[in-house]
């Protein structure tokens, strides 16, 4: 049995953006209690502690905005990454255009764009908006990679200004900090921790190429799930 467990967060643990499910929550916190738990994701260290219903502090480290921001089980940071104005102003430009062309029915276009501090992310459909429909817009991710696609010579200018673009959740597509994706940082605290690669796992739902778990693979096992009940049903299987 692994030692070290990684989590993606949206669609892994939880639902997009939404609390865990309260018979999950007795099977995570157990794990916290027997293993070292890692949560890895593209959202910032708030919208962590407002999905998972019991603090990281004594629990589980925390591997924010792709793992830029880094806080340890016991509450110390490890490090933060940032991005620059000049970045975020890359970056709004690029989405004001892709919201333009899109030109989707929103209920709220101040909810498409987040500055998280170590990453930018973008919505289509709003962060907030409901669940049914943010699961329905794009779930094999394939809209948002032709999006991406559409732009070379934009998102060519991003990376020269230390940004990449990775499609992420259901709808998001998510403006790192250039080769600082969630297998750099996962590499970067195994190291840092002296945690052996094979005494670690990485479960997650988007694994499959383009997926913003992929780059996972290689640096740590992984296994692929498809939602939080069939990782709530393995984790289920081998605590008991």
């Amino acid at each position: 049995m692994p030692e070290h467990f990684f989590f993606d967060l949206d669609n892994t643990l939880t639902p997009s953006r939404a609390a865990m499910a309260p018979h999950h929550a007795p099977i995570f916190q157990e794990l916290c209690a027997r293993h070292d738990v890692v949560v890895v994701t593209g959202g910032a260290e708030e919208q962590i502690q407002k999905q998972i219903p019991f603090p990281s502090s004594g629990n589980f480290t925390m591997l924010s905005q792709q793992g830029n921001y880094a806080i340890a089980k016991d509450g110390m940071l490890l490090w933060y990454e940032t991005v620059t104005p000049e970045q975020e102003a890359a970056v709004r430009a690029f989405a004001d255009l892709l919201t333009a062309e899109l030109a989707l029915s929103v209920s709220d276009p101040n909810d498409l764009f987040e500055n998280r501090g170590s990453q930018l992310a973008y919505s289509t459909l709003g962060f907030h908006a409901a669940n049914e429909l943010k699961y329905a817009y794009d779930p094999d991710q394939s809209k948002r990679r032709a999006l991406l696609a559409a732009h070379p010579e934009e998102i060519a200018q991003l990376r020269a200004a230390g940004v990449e673009a990775i499609p992420a959740g259901s709808t998001t597509i998510d403006f790192i900090l250039k080769g600082k994706n969630k297998g750099y940082n996962i590499r970067r605290l195994i190291e840092k921790v002296n945690w052996h690669k094979d005494d670690c796992l990485y479960i997650g739902d988007a694994l499959f190429p383009g997926g913003n778990d992929e780059t996972v693979i290689g640096v740590i096992p992984t296994k692929a799930v498809k939602n939080p009940d069939e990782t709530f049903e393995y984790l289920s299987s081998i605590l008991r």
